[in-house]
């Protein structure tokens, strides 16, 4: 009291005697968690979650006895073999309605949807004007001016919230209705889906009636539903969306059902193992700030013949340059270590591109994955290297996609054999 600093003199520093984690240094985290209408049934059945942008989703199911690694690949077999129930309360859902609806979806997104029909679905790709990929979905046309449109689960805020600025600046007159808080969604794959569906519900799910990319509505259990013949997992499957206090009574319905037939819940882990044997990539994962369609081997999706799109004019200008990557499938054996998401491509003393996305399928026996390589290596059979933890090299070959299924007999016909697998 009464001193200077000087001759107060500063506190001594005293190092932690054990490390601590800065978090612990920073305070509490207040990232919000959002539960879906279902997760009071996942926790019934002791689901372990995951964080996916800010929802709670079941990564997998435990059982006493089997650990993680295999409880993951009996869902994916399950899925491919009889048929399992998947939580996709998450993804986004937005209706959009109006006289300017066809022009509205047509200048979102790439593909082309003013031929579409209605009671159809097609897959939908959205890029920013800088011709960056920045989601991708399901729409499907409800009328002739009416469309509901799904978007990814980490990006629904935000895409909306573009829709709207869109609308504005370009004075269309639509209406924009965001439902993903107050419609729930499930998906219900396998070849035995149908079998399970059909006493359950008065739309008629026979092939002729209800094809592959279709959409009708209907109901479940008494509950109206609008069920579209699509999926990520590459199975005859229904993607059924319905209010969302209605949600547990079709879960717990179609489950009940399918007991017999061993229709169990899958959680994202099996999912993603799935979608990778399906070729199919997950935006943000295996695309990234910079990633164009080109770039992604999404070409496919892009209709450049429109009058207009967000992000054409500068895919124009950027087709007319040659690109340092491309994403392809690799394919490893299934037995020696397995690369991790992020591992890098080396091409002698270059970094060439990482690996995106890897498993081991237990469908195909093998490791199966995505990663960026240099164009000049990505004709199938030849070989790259992604270097390891530790250093070391270990060799994949380029692949065909999609792995599995390739001429998609599965997901069209709901066909029962696994000879594509083989």
């Amino acid at each position: 009291k009464g001193q200077s600093i000087a001759e107060t003199g500063t506190t001594t520093a005293r190092p932690f005697f054990h490390p601590v984690a800065l978090s612990h240094l920073a305070g509490r985290g207040f990232h919000p968690e959002r539960k879906t209408s279902l997760h009071h049934l996942h926790d019934q059945r002791g689901a372990r979650y995951l964080l996916a942008g800010d929802w709670l989703r079941p990564a997998y199911y435990p059982k006493q006895g089997r650990s993680r690694e295999e409880l993951i690949a009996a869902e994916a077999l399950a899925v491919r073999t009889t048929g399992g129930l998947i939580d996709l309360g998450t993804l986004g859902k937005i209706s959009i309605m109006g006289r300017d609806a066809v022009d509205f979806i047509e200048r979102v997104y790439t593909g082309k949807f003013a031929t579409l029909k209605v009671g159809m679905s097609r897959y939908a790709l959205m890029c920013d004007e800088s011709g960056v990929i920045i989601d991708d979905g399901v729409v499907v046309r409800r009328a002739e001016d009416r469309f509901y449109v799904t978007t990814t689960t980490t990006a629904s805020s935000g895409i909306f919230a573009e829709l709207q600025r869109w609308a504005l600046l370009w004075g269309k007159h639509v209406v924009l209705s965001n439902e993903t808080g107050h419609r729930g969604a499930i998906n219900l794959a396998g070849p035995l889906s149908r079998q399970v569906l059909a006493p359950l519900t008065d739309i008629d799910l026979s092939e002729k009636r209800f094809p592959y990319l279709a959409a009708r509505e209907g109901h479940v259990l008494g509950v109206p539903v609008m069920a579209v013949r699509v999926g990520f997992v590459g199975e005859l499957g229904y993607e059924i969306h319905m209010p969302i206090a209605s949600a547990a009574r079709i879960w717990t319905g179609i489950l009940e059902a399918g007991a017999a037939l061993g229709i169990e819940p899958f959680g994202v882990e099996a999912q993603r193992v799935l979608r990778l044997e399906k070729g199919h990539a997950i935006i943000s994962q295996d695309t990234d700030g910079l990633t164009t369609p080109r770039e992604a081997a999404m070409t496919w999706a892009v209709k450049d013949d429109k009058p207009f799109f967000v992000g054409q004019r500068s895919l124009r200008i950027l087709s007319k340059k040659a690109i340092d990557r491309t994403l392809v499938g690799f394919t490893m054996a299934a037995e020696g270590p397995i690369p991790k998401e992020c591992h890098l491509v080396i091409d002698g003393d270059r970094i060439v591109g990482r690996v995106t996305s890897v498993v081991r399928s237990p469908t195909l026996n093998q490791v199966i994955g995505l990663a960026y390589v240099h164009p000049s290596q990505s004709s199938p059979g030849t070989v790259i290297r992604i270097r390891i933890d530790g250093g070391a090299l270990v060799e994949g070959r380029v692949s065909t996609l999609p792995f599995y299924d390739p001429e998609n007999s599965r997901q069209k016909a709901g066909a029962p054999d696994r000879s594509a697998a083989a």
